[in-house]
């Protein structure tokens, strides 16, 4: 695709994975397309004059100090279609300095910032467990070369669950360690916007875990690994019968997922919008991880369901119970919680809507799938072609089989699509508490720990803005009549009831998951807690597929 499409060989291990070579007719694509031709445009004339665009921002000068406001006013200058702290499209806009700072208060750590985020945020997606300690471990991301002027990502740290909160015991950064976060020459230093000691080491951390997020759980992870192959495979499995139950199932969670990949990876890679926006290397060493983490940690779609991920980390599950986010003197593993919650959700949707297609208990309902054509073609694709899936086959019969069951359709379907929607969310959208926010979570460091550099600040805030500044599908929105017979809706937001004249039961299936989802939002603080007044987007905004 790359070769035809742009002229752009890349790297060979991208043969292993698939996308669309269009854009389903039934999705908007006028503007987009428009918006990627003016890129376009604009990328060739100066590269035709011997420019690289991605280079002229290189350069670390010149710096702001460390003063949240300012640098906001200076980001968004001459931005007016939402502002800073607008909550609009798919922007949860800058809260996340204030939650960093409230937070910090709240925990007494003396502007000690990675306790506090690891506590809360989607960064504790990274943490593992060995039995007293939790950790973080972004020793791997030390071999690469940063781009010029900023300093090396890698480091590790090291947690004690206290009086509710994750409390940072010990840091190791560039061949140095840190236990005491009380010394005077480095807050001496801070006061005049300079990284020192420590500090230098948790905000080298801080961004290391943004690269990881952004490039490995994000782009390849979700984008490669996953929602591209997993929309083009479903449409053309069903192409010929686009009304079958599944096919309707899965529609909402296919949306502009071709769209976004692809030129997700035109502009990364191509345009090497990747620098900064992904991580402080050059694209070429990004390219470079990306092959080491595809040989080295292959994604397995097992691992990545929500209850098996937190055994695998050494996690116990008492972290990710009800009772922990309800008890203030325990550590709740916020994150994870959050993601089981919703998949079991996803869970029982599937369950329900297979109950109404496929009626009959667990035999006679697998029997009924191993002799549907449609689902047996789409499925016998899936293990080819959607990598994760397939390396779950040989590794994890339990969860899934080559041949279609009830259960491993349930499990696997689940899986893909908490990871599509709800985690896609997290590490996507809800990204703008850290995007925004570089003097208390950098996407780079300096190597002198000076400053913030303007003109990467500057970039990434503008390239993170155009691609959340569209709209998408959400999750709690009304349901389309084609994913039934017919579906009338009536009320307001706050109470809506959608009714199928003909009584398609699996209109309920999918009614009853969103006044789940619903009540989560209203009556549980691990999903109450949001945007303003938390790290996550609140659940009537969360998409419902990776559309950006």
């Amino acid at each position: 695709f790359a070769k035809e499409k742009w002229d752009v060989t890349l790297p060979s291990y991208f043969d292993d994975y698939i996308t669309g070579e269009r854009i389903p007719s039934w999705e908007d694509n006028l503007r987009h397309a428009t918006a990627i031709k003016i890129i376009d445009l604009a990328i060739g004339s100066m590269r035709a004059f011997g420019f690289e665009p991605i280079e002229m921002l290189h350069g670390t000068e010149p710096r702001f100090a460390f003063d949240s406001e300012g640098l906001t006013e200076l980001a968004w200058r001459g931005f007016h279609w939402f502002g800073p702290t607008d909550i609009k499209y798919a922007s949860n806009g800058v809260w996340g300095i204030k939650l960093v700072e409230d937070l910090m208060e709240k925990f007494g750590t003396n502007g000690e910032v990675l306790g506090p985020l690891m506590t809360d945020s989607a960064f504790s997606a990274h943490l593992t467990h060995d039995g007293d300690l939790y950790h973080i471990d972004m020793s791997a991301l030390e071999r690469y070369q940063p781009i010029v002027g900023y300093a090396p990502l890698g480091g590790r740290a090291a947690f004690r669950a206290e009086h509710g909160r994750l409390k940072t015991v010990f840091m190791s950064y560039n061949g140095s360690n840190y236990t005491n976060f009380e010394d005077p020459k480095s807050d001496e230093m801070y006061a005049k916007s300079i990284r020192h000691g420590w500090r230098m080491a948790e905000a080298s951390i801080i961004a290391s875990l943004l690269s990881m997020t952004n490039l490995i759980l994000h782009v390849k992870d979700l984008h490669l690994e996953l929602s591209a192959s997993f929309q083009v495979i479903t449409v053309n499995a069903f192409a010929e019968n686009p009304t079958h139950p599944i096919r309707r199932m899965l529609d909402p969670f296919i949306s502009r997922s071709v769209q976004s990949t692809n030129e997700n990876f035109k502009l990364l890679f191509e345009y090497k919008a990747a620098d900064f926006t992904l991580a402080p290397l050059p694209t070429s060493e990004q390219l470079r991880l990306l092959r080491d983490f595809m040989e080295s940690k292959p994604l397995n779609l097992a691992d990545m369901d929500m209850t098996r991920y937190g055994k695998l980390r050494g996690m116990n599950a008492s972290v990710s119970s009800k009772e922990a986010v309800e008890d203030p003197r325990l550590w709740s593993w916020r994150w994870h919680y959050r993601a089981l919650k919703v998949q079991n959700l996803y869970d029982e949707l599937l369950q329900c809507w297979l109950d109404v297609h496929y009626p009959g208990g667990a035999e006679e309902q697998d029997r009924q799938i191993r002799e549907d054509p449609d689902v047996q073609r789409w499925w016998s694709v899936m293990v080819r072609q959607l990598q994760p899936l397939r390396r779950t086959l040989e590794t994890a019969p339990d969860f899934a089989t080559a041949t279609p069951t009830a259960a491993g359709l349930r499990q696997t379907l689940r899986t893909i699509l908490v990871w599509v929607s709800w985690i896609h969310e997290d590490v996507g959208h809800s990204a703008a508490s850290y995007v925004y926010n570089p003097v208390y979570t950098p996407m780079c460091v300096p190597e002198d720990g000076s400053g913030v550099p303007v003109l990467s600040f500057a970039w990434n805030t503008a390239a993170y803005r155009g691609f959340v500044f569209l709209e998408r599908a959400a999750l709690l929105e009304d349901p389309p009549g084609f994913w039934f017979d017919s579906v009338e809706c009536k009320g307001v937001w706050w109470w809506r009831h959608c009714a199928a004249p003909s009584e398609d039961k699996s209109l309920r299936c999918f009614t009853r998951f969103q006044e789940q989802l619903r009540k989560l939002g209203e009556e549980d603080k691990a999903f109450s807690e949001c945007e303003k007044n938390g790290f996550y987007s609140c659940v009537g905004r969360v998409e419902t597929a990776v559309s950006s």
